[in-house]
Order: structure tokens, then sequence, then C-alpha cells
């Protein structure tokens, strides 16, 4: 995940639209919100009531037009009545900065006025509870440090668990944002079996392929280019290309000049057996998008690309690859969080062109999209989409509507939206047969700034790892694993030792926080030991 991540346009479109909401339509989205214990959507979180003034039909229409040029119509809830004099100064503000000046922004007086009488007074958060019987397996932590000599602070990105040669064990390869560096870890000799596989700038996620069709694994990696979200042409695509005789990686720029990178994926748009990659540009405010990288290369050539956009649209987080529709073409899914917080589709029709398609959108620009995940949750032979929301970064606000939300897939490009569990933070989702009773479970971790707001939540020893254990089809309870410091914005789960049971890996994330709050632990390995004795 691209850490430090902001919206570009959010907080401008959340105060100027917000205006335009007449009552009738604030209740009509209040309706389909979903809660925050339901397995299917329902009424929203408690609210205290907020007082309502009468619409000036002008200025309404005004708002209307202004807001409804680019972007939904967000909620009035979404922060509560205090919060509305800076928000709305930051959104006149970002409009300004974006340099149009084709649209007509409603007076700041009245946009105040008018935003605080429908604003709820305080937003009423719960916390959900753990399942009353114990899970049905135990984990042993073990943290693995860095070394004495680091000074920068740790910011673990991006973990992936794969073998680098056939004849190899699998390891463990993270990457650092902070360090710059992508490193390899056998987990059975964690001092002595690490190494340094690149030094890149700010390298976020990583993706095993052989690119070149050479035998030897390679490691495509997505360079962010900067620590914070601002926009710049610094990002980056990186082959990290292995000589298959003395397995090092040279570092080869696929594409550069670009905005934050977030995530790279290879793609085989025919039968060629060549490999395209699709780019998820997240940027900032006026960078970002979703790109393929077409591979122009004759067979026997190095790979040489060009990009193409096929989504102008910044905040992309995710662009995992699968056959959507099973035609027999690979399509591939965005989440675009920004003012869109939407899922994407989007469905190869040959000769490298897409159609896209909106698969689910959120009824708020204040989500807080942060990851997806692919997987057969109902075991029904189609993938679904595990969805996490719980990105803070951008307002730095808590949100009632944080956690996780299941879309399952109902055949012909249809989804049913199920919320699974509310979690504060919520950044990294992962699925797994972690208890071995044959179904699939889900593994949360959560990522959130160093000061929040309300203060007395940001206090509290939040969940920071939480284990969703399925007991019956689509139905989950809930194993708070860790509490305390919610740093993790990578994940990785696996059999670590081959005993056949799934162990998991979280990385921890700075983010903004002091050095010494996380130690010299840059990585924490949850063994999974099994059911405990006399417990079946």
């Amino acid at each position: 995940m691209p850490a430090g991540k902001h919206r570009r346009v959010l907080i401008l479109l959340a105060v100027l639209a917000v205006v335009a909401i007449c009552g009738t339509i604030a209740w009509a989205i209040r309706q389909v919100w979903p809660g925050s214990a339901s397995k299917q959507p329902h009424e929203g979180p408690v609210w205290e009531q907020a007082g309502s003034v009468a619409a000036d039909a002008a200025l309404e229409s005004r708002i209307r037009a202004f807001c409804g040029d680019c972007h939904a119509v967000p909620r009035p809830e979404s922060f509560p009545r205090d919060a509305w004099q800076e928000e709305v100064e930051k959104g006149q503000k970002f409009y300004l900065d974006s340099g149009r000046t084709d649209l007509d922004p409603p007076p700041m007086a009245q946009t105040v006025a008018y935003f605080r009488s429908r604003a709820p007074e305080a937003i009423s958060y719960s916390e959900p509870h753990d399942a009353d019987t114990p899970l049905r397996v135990t984990f042993q932590q073990e943290r693995y440090d860095r070394a004495p000599d680091v000074k920068t602070s740790t910011a673990v990105a991006g973990l992936c668990w794969t073998a680098l040669g056939s004849k190899q064990p699998p390891v463990l390869v993270a990457s650092d944002m902070f360090s710059g560096e992508v490193t390899s870890h056998d987990l059975g000799h964690p001092q002595s079996k690490s190494r340094l596989l690149a030094q890149l700038n700010n390298p976020c996620h990583i993706e095993p392929c052989d690119l070149d069709g050479d035998g030897a694994l390679d490691l495509l990696v997505a360079d962010l280019g900067s620590r914070s979200a601002r926009d710049h042409d610094l990002g980056r695509v990186i082959w990290l290309r292995q000589d298959g005789r003395t397995g090092r990686f040279e570092e080869i720029v696929l594409a550069s000049g670009l905005g934050r990178v977030a995530d790279v994926r290879p793609i085989a748009l025919d039968s060629s057996g060549k490999l395209h990659l699709v780019v998820a540009e997240f940027g900032w405010s006026l960078t970002g998008g979703v790109l393929l990288l077409k591979n122009l290369a004759s067979p026997g050539e190095q790979p040489r690309f060009e990009p193409e956009v096929l989504d102008p649209r910044a905040g992309t987080v995710h662009v995992p690859v699968f056959d959507l529709n099973r035609d027999g073409r690979p399509d591939f899914l965005a989440l675009v969080s920004n003012e869109s917080e939407c899922v994407e589709a989007f469905l190869n029709q040959g000769g490298g062109k897409f159609h896209r398609q909106t698969l689910w959108q959120a009824p708020d620009l204040t989500f807080g999209s942060s990851g997806i995940q692919l997987v057969d949750l109902d075991g029904d032979g189609d993938l679904d989409v595990l969805y996490a929301n719980g990105d803070a970064f951008d307002n730095m606000r808590f949100s009632p509507w944080h956690g996780v939300q299941w879309l399952e897939n109902r055949g012909a490009m249809q989804f049913a939206y199920h919320r699974i569990a509310d979690m504060f933070g919520a950044e990294v989702v992962q699925d797994g047969d972690f208890d071995g009773d044959g179904d699939l479970d889900i593994l949360l971790a959560a990522f959130v700034p160093p000061r929040l707001t309300p203060d007395w939540l940001a206090a509290r020893p939040l969940p920071s790892v939480v284990l969703l254990e399925q007991t019956s089809p689509g139905q989950f309870a809930r194993h708070t694993l860790e509490r305390g410091f919610p740093c993790h914005a990578a994940v990785v789960v696996g059999d670590f030792n081959g005993d056949g049971r799934l162990d998991f890996a979280v990385g921890n994330h700075a983010g903004g926080h002091q050095f010494d709050a996380l130690g010299r632990t840059w990585l924490t390995v949850w063994w999974n030991r099994g059911s405990p004795k006399g417990r079946h």
C-alpha cells in the first residue's frame, strides 16, 4: 500500500458537494449503508441527530452543478458538525490549486452553514466483540529485528512468499519503502540467510514472474518514488531480472516519469506467451491512472514496453489479474480510491482492448479503500472479492465504516455485497484455511496514522491483527490476535516451515510514528501451532 495515501480532491468534493444533498437523498442513502455487524447491508451507524435548515433552491442548484461535475454526491455524516469549517476551507483551496476555472464554487460562509446544518453533532463509534468460543488453533509470534546499525525507520510495504529458483526452498521477499531495500529471508535462518536483492527508491508491491521467459524467476517492483503522498514524476516500474547462473538480480527500469506506482502485475493478452504489464499509478492530486505497458519486443528480444492509459483517474491501489468472465482471456480488477471508491473490472476484449465495468461503488467518498484480494470464499468454483477499507491518512479521522466486505460472485458479472466485519484502519485482507477445517478464513491487519481524531479512540489499544474464522458458509467468528500498535501495511500467508499448517507474517511500517515505538522489529512471523492440547 502506498503510505500517506491522500485523496486528490476528496475534501473538496465532500465539502462542496454535500450542500447539494437534500433530506430525501440523505435518507435514501442511509437505507443502503452497510451496518457495523450484519452480513448484509442495513441501516448505518447510529448518529446523534442534527438540525436542518430550509434549502435555498438557487444555491442548491449551483452546488449540484458544481460538485456533480466529476463525482458522486458525498454524505454529510462523514464528519461531525464542528469539523466542517476546516474541511470547507481545505476544499476551496484544493479547487484553487487544481487550476480549474470553469466551475462556480458556492460562497464559503453559506457552504459552511449549509453543511453544518446537515452534519451530526457527534459520531457514535461501536467496537465489535470477539466470539465467545476460542479459536481452534494457536499462534506463536517470532520477531525479526533489523540490524543494530540501521538508522532509518522501518516501512515494510510489500511481502511475498516465493521460491527464487526451481530447486530452492521458498523465501520471504520484502520491500521497505523508507530504506529502499528489497531483501529475501530464509525464515529458518533469519540472521544468516538474509540477502539484499536490490537497492531502489521507495519500493512498494513485489510480484514474482519470469518476464523474459528464460526459466529464471524475476521480480516486478512498483516504486512509489517518494515517502509522502505528493504529485511528482518519480514513480517507476522496476524489473529485477535474475541471472539464472549466478542468482543475482539486475535492476532494469521498464517505465519511469510516473506518479506514485502502487502495484504492477503481468498479463498475457494472447496465446503467444508474451507478458505485458498492468500498472496501478496511484499518484496523488494531479497524477495517477491505470496503465497498460504493452510489450513490443519480438520473440527472443528483451522486453520493451509502450504505455497506454486505460483509466486516467488517480488513486488506484491494486490491479489483480484473472479471467473474470471465464472467456479464456485474462481480465483484471482495479481498486480505485480517492473520490471514486470503487472496484472496477477491466474485461479483455482481445487485441489489447479492455471494457471497463464497475462491480461495486461505495456510497460515500470517505470510505477509505485500502486493499482487495481475489478468492473463492464460498467454495462455489468462481472468484469473489475480499475488500478492505480503512485508510485514515487522507483526513486523519477514524471512520465507523472501516472494515472488510465480501463481493460474492453470482455469475454474469453480478456481485452481491456482504458486510463481514468492522475494523478501524483495516489495511490488508488475506484468506487462508488457518484452522484446517476445509473452508477459508479471513485475516485482517490494520495501519493507522500516529495521531487520529477523536483522541480518546486513538489512545485505546485498538485491534491490529484479527482472524475471522468461517464457522459456516458466509458466517464468521471474530478473534483478535493482536492489539496495540496498528502499523501493518503488508501481510503474507504461507506454510513457512512445511508442516501443513498456514502461517503468516506482518510487516511493520512506521508511517510517521517515532522509530522507538516500533523498537527494532520490522517483521513478525506468526507460526501456526495447530490445536491446543485437549481442544478439538
